[in-house]
């Protein structure tokens, strides 16, 4: 049932609840039949399996690990026992959950024995294998999901999520047949951007390339993280199961966990302001028929864009849905 259960974990994820202690469900159907048993998804997008139960566990729930969760709720107003795992692990999580509703459903077993065993057995590969995301990785990251959420999104649709490229190591970060952009966020007081790839400023033949300047400050009291970001962009998507799959292959590809969401490492800040450039003749950039010099593997070098003439925020969307109009 692993895959009927990464399907109906989809279905329900196009309908996710709002509200924070909301979540949706739907039953699980063995023999044609439905069980007492539910599978959820939260307002977090975090999965669940909802299991019925006749009171509290006899014995200690193991601890939390690495995102996989086992938490006593209700259900119906009654108890259950509620497996809960971050939406990154979720193949792994639909293994796991089937093994747990064989035991309770066919074997009989009794649900908060058989889940606390369960859970012990599987901990081991729930074993964190990524590293924290780095902050230099978390800002540019963050420069790159506020142009989705602000320009790509409420121009194309959910759409916007397979022109997004920043996370395919492309020489831009969102990419079309006539229109390219480039992407970068600074906690700096000015507008001022590192480049490390001569060609990073210089679009394909017959194709516009724009620059998006973001200003972050960072605060342990901001608003705004990766993971606000990411919450937001799935709300504008989740009617679009598609557009879902794409956006988190290309989270993962970037080595973002759902563990972030509890690390002390996650960054947090405020955005202070964000600027749309023409790259043109004017533009600060090295001259088009610039090559490295025999021996130099690599350059880097620092742009400012003061006193440069920035888009209009209404144009540039026009702009972008003109760019991939047939």
């Amino acid at each position: 049932m692993t895959a009927t259960f990464v399907e109906t974990w989809r279905a329900l994820r196009t309908t996710r609840p709002v509200g924070e202690d909301q979540i949706q469900s739907a039953a699980i159907v063995h023999d044609n039949a439905e069980t007492p048993l539910r599978l959820a998804i939260d307002a977090s997008g975090d999965l669940h399996l909802l299991a019925p139960t006749l009171g509290p566990p006899r014995r200690p729930v193991p601890p939390d690990y690495n995102g996989l969760r086992l938490r006593e709720s209700r259900l119906d107003e009654q108890a259950c026992l509620d497996l809960c795992s971050p939406a990154a692990n979720e193949k792994m999580f639909a293994a796991l959950c089937d093994e747990l509703v064989e035991a309770i459903v066919i074997e009989r077993r009794d649900p908060w024995a058989a889940a606390i065993a369960i859970v012990r057995a599987w901990q081991s590969a729930w074993r964190p294998l990524r590293q924290p995301m780095s902050r230099p990785v978390q800002i540019g990251l963050a420069g790159e999901l506020l142009v989705l959420q602000s320009l790509w999104l409420p121009a194309l649709g959910s759409e916007a999520v397979h022109l997004w490229s920043g996370p395919d190591r492309e020489r831009h970060d969102f990419v079309s047949f006539r229109l390219h952009m480039e992407v970068k966020a600074t906690t700096r007081s000015r507008h001022e951007h590192d480049i490390s790839r001569v060609d990073q400023l210089r679009a394909p033949e017959n194709r516009r390339l724009l620059f998006a300047s973001i200003q972050l400050e960072e605060s342990v009291m901001g608003a705004q993280s990766v993971c606000s970001l990411i919450d937001g962009v799935m709300d504008a998507i989740r009617h679009d199961p598609a557009a879902v799959d794409g956006f988190l292959t290309k989270l993962d590809s970037l080595d973002w966990s759902d563990e972030m969401r509890r690390s002390p490492d996650l960054v947090r800040f405020h955005i202070r302001d964000a600027q749309i450039f023409e790259v043109d003749e004017e533009f600060p950039q090295l001259p088009p028929d610039f090559t490295m010099p025999n021996g130099v593997l690599a350059i880097r070098y620092t742009i400012s864009l003061a006193n440069l003439p920035y888009l209009d925020v209404g144009t540039v969307r026009e702009d972008i849905a003109q760019a991939v109009a047939p």
